[in-house]
């Protein structure tokens, strides 16, 4: 199994340039940017290169998965004085100021890759990488039980947010019974202004949700779930974005059909 790699940087030319490299060395790259994103995707694995223009994903680390601060590499533009109190609060991180050199790069994800043992990767994990680093907010995975739906996974939600609404009756008005009942997806490009789900308005405000899709999960012509994500901002789904999202929903599928999906949530602890 491949090492994986997670990189967070504002600009996109420099997360397509580090993913080209870092893939080149072996890895399989994770890259976002957003840091929020980013934190949700460390609550969720432990990844076995980080590379970040942001300190804040230092401070998480330092503060929930030490151990992690000797696999972490910040890029930065900050000035002298910045470095060099970053570099006495996380002896362990290796620090490089922008403009940064290739080289100093590769020797940071070798020595992270060294003496790293296997990491057991996670049934959902596809799922959550996939469903992040192509934009959503937060995601469940659901399972249709009888007429009830139940909740297999998530990620981007605090503790016992998403949990709360399950298990949940499939006779129920909201999307995601909808999208299971009638086999079709949801595509909400825009929740601003919309009056069809009036219980679910407020849920939306507070958790800055702008937008919606939802997939069912099919086996052998039935309808036996659903994958939903949620957005920050309003998305246009066109073909091609609909199409991506249908081929997340249809690799849990493959996973139901394996054996290899099971009932449980993440570990992760809110975002």
């Amino acid at each position: 199994m491949k090492p994986i790699a997670l990189v967070l940087d504002r600009d996109a030319g420099t997360r397509k340039l580090l993913d080209v490299l870092l893939t080149r060395f072996g890895y399989e790259v994770d890259r976002v940017g957003v840091t929020a994103d980013a934190l949700t995707l460390l609550q969720l694995l432990d990844y076995d290169f980080i590379l970040s223009d942001d300190v804040e994903v230092a401070q998480w680390l330092s503060d929930n998965r030490p151990d992690g601060l000797s696999r972490m590499m910040i890029l930065t533009s900050a000035l002298e004085a910045q470095l060099q109190r970053m570099q006495t609060e996380w002896v362990n991180v290796r620090i490089i100021r922008k403009p940064f050199e290739l080289a100093d790069v590769i020797d940071a994800c070798q020595a992270a890759a060294a003496n790293r043992p296997p990491r057991q990767r996670d049934d959902m994990e596809s799922f959550w990488r996939t469903s992040l680093t192509h934009g959503a907010k937060s995601g469940v995975v659901v399972r249709r039980v009888g007429n009830t739906l139940e909740l297999v996974t998530k990620f981007g939600y605090a503790p016992g947010a998403a949990e709360q609404w399950y298990p949940m009756p499939l006779n129920q008005p909201y999307p995601i019974c909808i999208a299971v009942r009638h086999g079709r997806p949801v595509w909400m490009a825009s929740l601003t202004g919309n009056d069809d789900y009036p219980l679910l308005a407020t849920v939306w405000q507070q958790q800055h949700t702008r937008a919606l899709a939802i997939a069912p999960i099919v086996r052998g012509g039935e309808v036996i779930g659903a994958a939903a994500w949620t957005f920050r901002e309003p998305q246009r789904f066109s073909e091609a974005e609909q199409r991506a999202w249908l081929a997340i929903a249809d690799a849990a599928t493959e996973l139901l059909n394996s054996g290899g999906m099971v009932s449980h949530t993440s570990k992760q602890a809110g975002a």
